[in-house]
């Protein structure tokens, strides 16, 4: 890729679902400079000073929805390493997040699971340490899913990923890693159907960026969704982007008073065990 004259930035080249993991990116970056942040994240911030890339064009103002995201992962992580620190977590489309430095603890196991292109811009931008790993693959595919032994106990962190997927591929993935993986969770976010209906009709951020086609979503309270999908699964949490930090979310957290509202409207975040 070339670097910017002017800038000294270096340039990404991405389309479609890989241009997303600039997305997040952004926010965190922005969540950064903030006295009030939510996660200490230097690696973000560093990493939009080097990227030649116009990201609030694209994205608009930065908003706290991805942070939250993040925050509540990191923290799911961190109490699942207490028990398990020699752990394996696996990170499928992880894009430019920055997890793995946020929540090491230092012998853990991390997979990083992304398609080639955005595996090419990762490895480019940030380090590959000992204990990392990279596979290039969807996340649909068995490739990762043989990286690690079966009956393994693992961390799965699907952050922005599922709704770019049908609804029988999402089926089809979580039964799977409940076939695969005992005595593991998985963490994810969902979006709901009336956002997802909006992105099938070419939904625009900006006036130069429109999002990719999201084709699943499930409304918020139907959740119940995914213990049918395998005997073995277990809701251990959900929540909406709302309820970890409310004061950081208004005017949505304002939905929490309305529950037949929010099982409708709201996006949210599954934790799920597998037993």
């Amino acid at each position: 890729m070339e670097t910017n004259a002017k800038t000294g930035k270096e340039g990404v080249n991405l389309q479609g679902v890989p241009e997303t993991l600039l997305w997040p990116l952004w926010n965190r970056a922005a969540e950064q400079k903030r006295e009030d942040r939510l996660l200490d994240d230097p690696f973000s911030a560093d990493l939009v000073d080097r990227i030649d890339y116009d990201f609030e064009a694209s994205f608009g103002k930065p908003n706290t929805g991805h942070a939250v995201r993040a925050r509540v992962i990191d923290n799911a992580i961190n109490s699942w390493l207490m028990t398990n620190p020699s752990g394996t977590v696996i990170s499928l489309g992880e894009g430019l997040d920055t997890q793995f430095w946020r929540v090491d603890n230092g012998s853990m196991r991390w997979i990083s699971v992304d398609l080639p292109e955005s595996i090419e811009v990762r490895k480019r931008f940030l380090s590959v340490e000992e204990r990392m790993e990279m596979v290039e693959c969807s996340a649909l595919d068995d490739l990762w899913i043989k990286k690690v032994q079966q009956g393994s106990e693992v961390f799965i962190v699907m952050a922005g990923l599922l709704m770019y997927f049908r609804e029988s591929e999402v089926r089809d993935l979580l039964y799977r890693i409940a076939e695969r993986f005992r005595d593991s969770q998985v963490i994810f976010d969902v979006i709901p159907v009336w956002l997802s209906r909006k992105s099938l009709k070419g939904m625009k951020v900006t006036k130069t960026y429109t999002v990719p086609p999201m084709p699943w979503a499930l409304n918020y309270g139907d959740y119940q969704w995914f213990t049918d999908i395998h005997p073995r699964y277990r809701i251990k949490r959900k929540m909406t982007y709302a309820e970890p930090f409310p004061e950081r979310m208004r005017p949505y957290s304002y939905l929490l008073a309305f529950p037949w509202l929010t099982n409708r409207l709201a996006p949210g975040i599954v934790h799920l065990e597998i037993i």
